[in-house]
């Protein structure tokens, strides 16, 4: 079976990474362009929540997902210098964001304790293993540097390459033409009950990792298969759903 693991919240944790991005960001804009190091670290905080902010007003529909993104990208390193107070500017601020982005993720291990045993467990069972993700290709790879887990698996569907949100159906759509596999062959593994609700609207099957336990088990769809606490069952639960006892 393919099985097509969400990378922020099954494979990494979200709240680490996030703690050691600001962190190791000012550094880098110190070491780069000198000042003192809270106010780099000030200058994200004030980039950062204007990034989100912007992804909240932005208008998903008025374009491609991946020069949406860009744009934003873009929109971000600019404001952290302007906060820091320096000068200079990227020729291209795009390519300099996912550059840094890469840097500062693959420098930073997020990895969820049961990530590494479980995709493992997974690869010596003969099921064939994939990250579905909603960011960029930068981010998504320096992240499983930063993890220990690049290698891990065959292939790696990001924003970029689906060009869509993955609450979006046109995200999940091509990937089994890609894999060569029917939908039914496909398990997506997610903590996002909207990706889960795209994926399953074109065949795939669903399965919800809940790890903090936020959702009560009558407010789960009908199209998730089964909600796992943790990656500890998972390579359990797709034997039984491969010889038909579930």
């Amino acid at each position: 079976m393919h099985v097509l693991l969400d990378l922020w919240g099954v494979l990494l944790d979200m709240g680490a990474a996030r703690l050691g991005y600001r962190d190791r960001v000012a550094s880098i804009f110190q070491e780069r362009f000198g000042k003192d190091r809270d106010r780099w670290l000030r200058a994200h905080d004030v980039a950062w929540e204007a990034y989100l902010q912007r992804t909240r007003e932005v208008g998903w529909d008025a374009g491609p997902w991946a020069e949406i993104v860009a744009r934003l990208d873009a929109e971000w390193v600019t404001r952290i210098l302007e906060e820091g107070g320096e000068a200079w500017r990227p020729e291209d601020p795009v390519a300099w964001a996912r550059e840094l982005d890469f840097e500062v993720l693959s420098s930073i291990n997020a990895r969820f304790p049961d990530a590494r045993s479980a995709v493992e467990r997974l690869r010596a069972s003969g099921h064939r293993i994939h990250v579905a993700t909603q960011g960029t290709e930068s981010s998504a790879r320096g992240a499983l540097v930063g993890a220990g887990l690049v290698g891990s698996f065959e292939r790696l569907f990001t924003g970029d390459s689906q060009d869509a949100l993955k609450s979006d159906p046109r995200y999940w759509s091509t990937i089994p033409g890609t894999l060569d596999a029917p939908p039914t062959e496909c398990i997506v593994v997610d903590d996002c009950l909207d990706y889960l609700g795209a994926a399953s609207s074109v065949g795939f099957l669903a399965l919800l990792v809940d790890r903090t336990g936020s959702h009560a088990q009558e407010e789960v769809p009908l199209h998730v298969r089964a909600t796992l606490r943790n990656l500890a069952g998972l390579s359990h639960f797709l034997d039984r759903l491969a010889d038909g006892s579930l």
